[in-house]
């Protein structure tokens, strides 16, 4: 930007209608961010893959939408990536976003941080795409990307970044009552499930050892059917589903009769791409 462009932003810049500014955003440090943006930037690993992606979605925000401010909050990103000071995702609550964004955060987190070491170019790409998603659906207009196109690309880049397509799910002792943490995973499961575009899913419900054979069979099963009708809470068709349970007949840890195991009380979850 020249010195006659960024005093006519410098004046303009909350006036001007357009997106919503983003946090760690520098006015000043846009006096420097052409010359740091016709540089090369990325390297190897995560923070190297994070380094590139933020610095290429800061060029179209400075180059393409002419939105400077925004493009420093991007290279602040990238900056902190290339010093091995890996940057956090946004999270909603940080640009004011709710909607289905606020439940979607937590579970994209979760893909991110379990692929980032198998996969960190497609995983550093993953999480550069769900803050310009946040960006577009806090001030998506004419001058920036549309949130349906960010929300394609952020897919289609969790599809390559997600790590495992099996899921564990535990319980208390005779509950089929969710934790937190269980609502945690199911989020990342209806995630994943949407980003592989409907792939079939199985539910196998099992138990520990306490208690007969017909009572713990029919615990498994509704376990089960406790996180297949918590995943159509989160828009699971129920068409892609089948249901299982196999009592104690297949423990996680083998125990003898009547023994209270914590790793055997779960419902196993799989995705088939």
């Amino acid at each position: 930007m020249n010195t006659f462009t960024r005093l006519i932003f410098a004046v303009s810049v909350i006036a001007v209608a357009g997106c919503a500014q983003l946090p760690g955003g520098d006015l000043g440090a846009t006096f420097n961010a052409e010359s740091y943006l016709k540089a090369e930037h990325g390297g190897d690993g995560f923070d190297g893959a994070l380094a590139g992606e933020y610095a290429e979605v800061a060029r179209r925000a400075a180059f393409r939408d002419v939105r400077w401010h925004n493009a420093t909050a991007y290279i602040s990103k990238a900056r902190a990536a290339e010093s091995g000071r890996t940057p956090a995702p946004w999270s909603p609550e940080e640009l004011g976003v709710g909607g289905k964004a606020a439940v979607e955060y937590d579970a994209v987190v979760g893909i991110v941080n379990a692929g980032k070491s198998s996969f960190p170019a497609e995983c550093a790409r993953a999480q550069v795409m769900w803050d310009q998603y946040l960006e577009a659906l806090r001030g998506g207009d004419k001058y920036c990307i549309a949130p349906a196109d960010a929300k394609a690309l952020l897919d289609e880049a969790l599809a390559v970044c997600t790590a495992s397509t099996e899921y564990t799910v535990f319980f208390g002792f005779d509950s089929t009552d969710l934790t937190e943490r269980a609502r945690v995973t199911l989020d990342e499961v209806a995630t994943v499930s949407r980003v592989l575009g409907g792939a079939e899913m199985s539910i196998v419900g099992h138990t520990d050892t306490v208690g007969s054979s017909a009572y713990n069979q029919d615990l498994s099963e509704r376990r089960a059917r406790r996180v297949a009708d918590a995943l159509t809470d989160r828009d699971i068709p129920i068409e892609i589903v089948t249901l299982a349970g196999r009592g104690f007949d297949e423990p996680a840890l083998p125990t003898g009769p009547n023994v209270r195991e914590p790793k055997n009380r779960r419902v196993e979850i799989a995705l088939s791409k």
